[in-house]
């Protein structure tokens, strides 16, 4: 095996450019003002353009449309008749996706304390809204969710569309208490839609056995119009003689049937808390499922399990605790750590060959200060990249030295729901929502690979005279750096410019969107200079 060494020692650059690597090339479109409060997307599509959205807690959706020239070609504020615009704060982002050349949104709101799922259709060419549609609605939120041994039952809307063609589906969770007059078949139905938005079939997830009533969700993948499959973790309030409290459950939906078909993994027995990533390979005649459990990282154990299944049957076939001594002993060497890494997973890209590169990232959560509300933080520290085969099994590893603090919990797998738009307006004080600053991007390309994120302007000067770092809090205080890696050295570029103390440059990672085949990664970069702010849509041509 191998591994990229170097060391990251505060800002000093170890290797000047070579023709090695190809260095990007970032492209600004039109300044305007630096968005409010609220929630910023991009989405590239195949036509060539940009579509730009900002979700404002008073205004709406606002919907700029920049052409292949990145010259802004149209604007537009969506005027809906079925989801209020202006009450941001009973709003939801489940998805965001180009579908049949379009732009389209699925968002769900708080109506009558009843979550409501709505689809937006926009114009990819004017940025109207073409088409809303309500797609369904749950019980009220009234009704608390059933939680027990770690594990919560869903009460929630959810969306995911297949990786290689438009076809897509919902999904909707009731998590409140059976009662006596509900039907345990009919709490979780998913719906299984074509490109054109047409309803392929509708099923309910339940267990014949009845084995667990309750069911908290982990993920949900599409395969054209032949499956949906869905990873779960079922659950009862009541242990049942020696069964195990809970388990995670496998199940697939087929246009031919009304209800899934459905397998326990065996292995997962009372595990708790329990995140992952679903992920069809046709090719090779498989589901991939890769779970985190918290509950399985002692003793040196990463508690990341890769999950092989069946597409035909649903049943296991084998199952791998993941380990990655290569990127231990690269934290050892190069960021000074005692101990192995401990990151937990982000996001997995998968390759239809069975190889990936899986994100990790040192997460820990704790509580301060006394009030109710920003009281739960979540440190969001050092970046792990692995390189993996086939099998899981390290190739390659990469790891950046970063610090950062994030307000609220934050979850395994915060990359993957970032990536596909999830988003909730969880604080009303706008200087506070800095998520969108924070974690990090990966890019690779053939030689050469890239670690994108902010980080204060101290810890990105020669010297690094702090002894004690700080963690990134405010986006005020962030400065935009890229790393790039290539024929097994790094160094550090800034691709607007060096920072100083009075000018930096901010990227908004939540705002951002790669377009791996042409290999243009778009984002919103906020500049300041003293006093002044700006923002630019930016371009970066790896």
């Amino acid at each position: 095996m191998r591994y990229l060494k170097w060391q990251v020692l505060s800002g000093i650059l170890l290797w000047a450019a070579t023709a090695w690597g190809q260095v990007p090339v970032a492209t600004l479109g039109p300044a305007f003002a630096e968005p409010g409060d609220g929630w910023d997307k991009l989405l590239q599509l195949k036509n060539g353009n940009t579509i730009y959205l900002h979700f404002a807690r008073k205004e709406g959706l606002t919907v700029n449309v920049y052409n292949p020239k990145r010259e802004l070609a149209a604007t537009d504020t969506v005027r809906s008749q079925l989801w209020n615009a202006a009450d941001l704060e009973s709003t939801e982002i489940d998805g965001i996706f180009e579908i049949k050349g379009q732009p389209v949104v699925f968002l769900q709101q708080i109506v009558k304390d009843s979550p409501v799922l709505y689809r937006l259709i926009l114009d990819g060419e004017t940025g109207k809204l073409r088409q809303e549609d309500k797609l369904g609605a749950l019980p009220s939120i009234r009704h608390r969710s059933v939680y027990t041994q770690d594990n919560l039952a869903s009460h929630d809307c959810y969306v995911e569309k297949d990786r290689h063609s438009d076809h897509y589906a919902v999904a909707f969770f009731s998590g409140a208490a059976i009662q006596r007059t509900d039907s345990i078949r009919e709490r979780i139905q998913v719906l299984h839609f074509s490109p054109e938005h047409t309803l392929i079939n509708k099923g309910w997830l339940y267990l014949q056995d009845t084995a667990y009533n309750y069911f908290s969700y982990i993920s949900m993948a599409v395969q054209g119009r032949e499956k949906v499959y869905l990873a779960t973790a079922g659950f009862n309030t009541k242990r049942k003689g020696s069964e195990p409290w809970s388990s995670v459950v496998f199940s697939m939906l087929s246009p031919d049937s009304s209800s899934f078909e459905s397998n326990v993994l065996a292995y997962t027995a009372n595990y708790g808390d329990v995140t992952g990533e679903l992920f069809p390979l046709p090719r090779l005649q498989q589901v991939r499922l890769l779970l985190q459990v918290p509950s399985q990282q002692s003793d040196g154990g990463s508690g990341t399990f890769l999950n092989i299944l069946s597409p035909f049957t649903g049943k296991l076939r084998k199952h791998t605790m993941l380990s990655f001594p290569e990127l231990s002993r690269n934290v050892r060497m190069n960021l000074g750590y005692k101990d192995g890494y401990k990151g937990v997973p982000q996001r997995l890209l998968q390759r239809d060959d069975g190889s990936s590169t899986l994100l990790l990232e040192n997460i820990y959560s704790f509580k301060q200060g006394n009030a109710q509300i920003n009281k739960l933080h979540t440190n969001m520290g050092d970046a792990g990249i692995a390189e993996l085969d086939n099998d899981g099994r390290e190739i390659t590893t990469m790891a950046v030295s970063k610090s950062q603090v994030i307000m609220g919990i934050c979850e395994p797998f915060l990359q993957h729901r970032r990536n596909k738009s999830e988003w909730v307006f969880r604080n009303k004080i706008a200087a506070l929502n800095t998520n969108t600053y924070l974690s990090y991007d990966y890019i690779s390309i053939p030689d050469a690979s890239f670690v994108l994120f902010n980080d204060y302007l101290q810890y990105l000067d020669s010297g690094g005279q702090e002894k004690t770092r700080k963690p990134l809090k405010y986006a005020a205080d962030a400065n935009f750096v890229c790393y790039r890696f290539y024929a097994g050295k790094m160094e550090r570029l800034f691709l607007f410019g060096a920072p100083e103390v009075t000018k930096g440059y901010a990227g908004m990672m939540g705002a951002a969107d790669y377009n791996a085949d042409n290999r243009v990664y778009a984002t919103v970069i906020i500049s300041r200079q003293g006093s002044e702010k700006k923002a630019n849509i930016a371009w970066i041509q790896f």
